[in-house]
């Protein structure tokens, strides 16, 4: 399969010698030796040559050490404790960005078993295959400088090398295509903390080259239509991309190299947006995307490489991406296969590898821990003096992945809320159609509640499911229908998306038309007003010709909730969210699952308004924290142009009072054929479906939202 000669352990050696330029720059020593036929010096002589070349990531030293230990005590220490766990073959995947968190631990007795499967789950086994952890064996080898861990390093890549040739079988597991891509980068940084160690020798540097030599052969032997459009592709050919530029001495880099630049190009014109958005609807995997690309951007700074401009271009998109959706607490939603992640390590990054002061205003002020090791003082001290720039921008609507981002300002207090207009995404998307969600006061009151799971059971089908998210639903059947863990024999979809945002106020409309499978089709449609900087409105309408069961769902992380009149009100000691309705509705409180990240849940609580009605119903909903805004509320008349009385299902309007202001809200639900675009409220005339009317200061300003 493979044209490249591996050297495999217990066999005849094949030298990789053979592999390299012979005239490559610095290797004036391997190349006397191999003309006197002095193989042992060659390998020697390579060695010290590799040992003293310029790291491709690593950039500090241990003159280093103790500003690591004092500046970042608590990460040194998890990174000790860490390394001594993985010296004793105990394994818990824990860091922030592992796509598959564990919160049990595993040791093995005896030898690794690296097709193991513990849990019964094999995401337990592609993340054991990653070998992320092994670069806290090298962190703790510069922090102390201790042989024992640089000598755990080498018998374990020894012992996977051993015991993973490649084969059809173990393409499914320590060899699937985005294992092979994922732990490229996290070889060559581990191998760089030990590569002045006494314990590496000229065979074990033959030994892990020819690997890498073996993954690169094997990553750029196919680049299918699924790599193409899926993370997996853009993770793969990252991985290609830094085998090319860590082996540049072998003869086949270069080709390496040409052929994941063209194919990155390509995923990065394919899956990224022009909204800067991954198109599979999943923060999580959108960062696995820009983490990649943006080593391949660094890497290309590194090494003077000019890339296709699609990759520089989307790549600094992405990044501003995750500065639209970013929480106050700097966070990532959690949008469809997603985990409660931190941000700011990698826009700290992004930050220091655009140099651009909007990234940084959302990032670290100073590197953190990661980062530490990855840039020199200089760079790190220019970061640093650069100023931060916050966004000239506050409420975001994705257009092409369909999320309205809203927020009232860019401090960690700032009020926030996202709207999920669209469904685009594919296996990582969940069933989550005008999905709602809510974070003020550095809490989540409204959330997605996460992923959990990949395994095709109830627990997969529970936390992709429309009523598991802030969405509605007719008869209590979900939007889409569930298949299995990656796809769904009917998918919701929408229509008629509209979006608005202004200083004072953002606006947003889309119909699901799920329900149209139904016997007695119904069309739904979710309309939000969010009143900055801290009341939202939902009219949610639904129309059909019989009768039916309407719902509308909200989803809390904790049990801390209670049902008022009609209401809904958190029980925190303060700071308490009401979602108040103001027609009358039925009210549950149903037991949920909450999960911030894989392989954990905890017990929550989701409300259930519902009313049961014949074709048409609404519900109009009022979201705010009485702690913070006093305000009244009614429902109030309207009528059409001959003083006729309009019943709800032609139109509806609210009133809004607060101490200094007052504002009317008219949605004209457009059920009647017959209906003109005039309407009179309290007796003034309003044109449009959707107008918002203001009194400030007696001072009328009439806003029409949707013509």
């Amino acid at each position: 399969m493979y044209s490249f000669p591996y050297y495999i352990v217990g066999q005849e050696e094949t030298s990789i010698l053979r592999n390299i330029h012979s005239n490559y720059p610095g290797l004036e020593k391997v190349q006397r030796a191999l003309d006197e036929k002095d193989q042992k010096s060659a390998k020697t002589a390579f060695l010290n040559y590799f040992q003293q070349k310029e790291n491709l990531y690593i950039k500090v030293s241990a003159e280093d050490t103790q500003k690591l230990k004092k500046e970042f005590l608590q990460d040194a220490e998890r990174s000790l404790a860490t390394a001594d766990e993985i010296s004793n073959r105990y394994f818990l995947f824990r860091y922030p960005w592992d796509m598959e968190k564990t919160n049990i631990p595993f040791q093995f007795k005896k030898e690794i078993d690296w097709e193991a499967n513990p849990f019964g789950d094999p995401e337990w086994t592609f993340m054991l295959n990653r070998h992320r952890y092994w670069q806290d064996l090298g962190k703790a080898y510069l922090l102390t400088g201790k042989e024992k861990y640089a000598k755990t390093f080498i018998k374990q890549v020894t012992h996977w090398i051993t015991n993973n040739p490649i084969s059809e079988k173990t393409k499914q597991s320590s060899w699937r295509r985005i294992e092979a891509g994922i732990r490229t980068e996290n070889w060559i940084k581990s191998y760089e903390y030990f590569k002045g160690s006494k314990h590496i020798t000229p065979e074990f540097l033959q030994m892990f080259l020819n690997s890498l030599a073996q993954h690169a052969e094997y990553l750029n032997e196919d680049f299918s239509k699924f790599s193409q459009t899926s993370n997996w592709g853009v993770l793969e050919f990252q991985g290609l991309f830094q085998i090319a530029l860590f082996i540049p001495e072998f003869k086949q880099a270069e080709t390496w190299r040409k052929n994941a630049i063209k194919n990155l190009a390509r995923t990065a014109k394919y899956q990224i947006l022009e909204d800067g958005t991954q198109w599979e609807q999943s923060p999580m995997y959108h960062n696995e995307v820009f983490h990649s690309f943006l080593n391949v951007v660094l890497l290309s700074q590194r090494k003077a490489i000019e890339l296709p401009k699609i990759i520089t271009k989307k790549t600094r998109a992405m990044a501003f991406a995750n500065i639209a959706w970013q929480k106050p607490n700097y966070h990532q939603p959690l949008l469809g296969d997603s985990d409660d992640t931190d941000l700011r390590d990698l826009l700290t990054t992004a930050g220091i590898v655009f140099m651009n002061p909007t990234i940084k205003s959302r990032a670290f002020p100073e590197a953190d821990y990661e980062n530490e090791f990855l840039f020199d003082k200089q760079i790190k001290t220019a970061s640093k003096n650069l100023e931060g720039q916050v966004p000239d921008f506050l409420s975001v609507f994705h257009e092409n992945s369909g999320d309205l981002y809203s927020r009232s300002s860019w401090e960690e207090d700032a009020f926030y809320s996202s709207l999920h207009l669209k469904r685009l995404g594919g296996g990582h998307a969940h069933d989550d159609l005008l999905h709602f969600s809510l974070f003020a006061f550095g809490r989540d009151y409204l959330i997605d509640p996460g992923r959990f799971t990949y395994l095709d059971n109830k627990w997969r089908q529970y936390f992709k499911d429309s009523r598991s998210h802030n969405t509605l639903a007719v008869d209590g059947k979900p939007n889409s229908m569930y298949a299995t863990a990656w796809s769904n024999v009917f998918d919701a979809k929408e229509e008629g998306v509209f979006t608005r945002t202004e200083k004072d106020f953002d606006y947003a409309e889309a119909i699901n038309t799920a329900y149209m499978r139904l016997e007695d089709p119904v069309i739904i449609q979710r309309r939000m007003l969010y009143l900055k900087p801290d009341v939202w409105l939902l009219v949610d309408s639904f129309e059909a010709g019989k009768n039916h069961t309407y719902s509308q769902f909200f989803n809390f992380p904790n049990k801390k909730v209670i049902v008022g009149n009609n209401s809904v009100t958190t029980s925190y000691e303060e700071k308490n969210l009401v979602i108040q309705s103001l027609k009358p509705v039925n009210i549950s409180l149903q037991d949920a699952w909450f999960s911030s990240e894989y392989n954990l849940k905890k017990e929550s609580l989701k409300a259930e308004f519902s009313i049961e009605k014949e074709g048409f119903g609404s519900f109009i909903s009022l979201l705010y924290f009485p702690e913070r805004s006093i305000v009244s509320f009614k429902k109030i008349p309207v009528y059409n142009r001959q003083d006729k009385l309009l019943l709800d299902e032609e139109a509806e309007a609210l009133k809004l009072s607060f101490p200094d202001k007052e504002y009317t809200l008219l949605v004209a639900h457009d059920a009647s054929d017959e209906l003109t675009h005039f309407f009179y409220v309290e007796g003034e005339a309003l044109l449009g479906k959707v107008v918002l009317v203001e009194i400030n200061d007696n001072t009328r300003k009439v806003i029409v939202l949707k013509p």
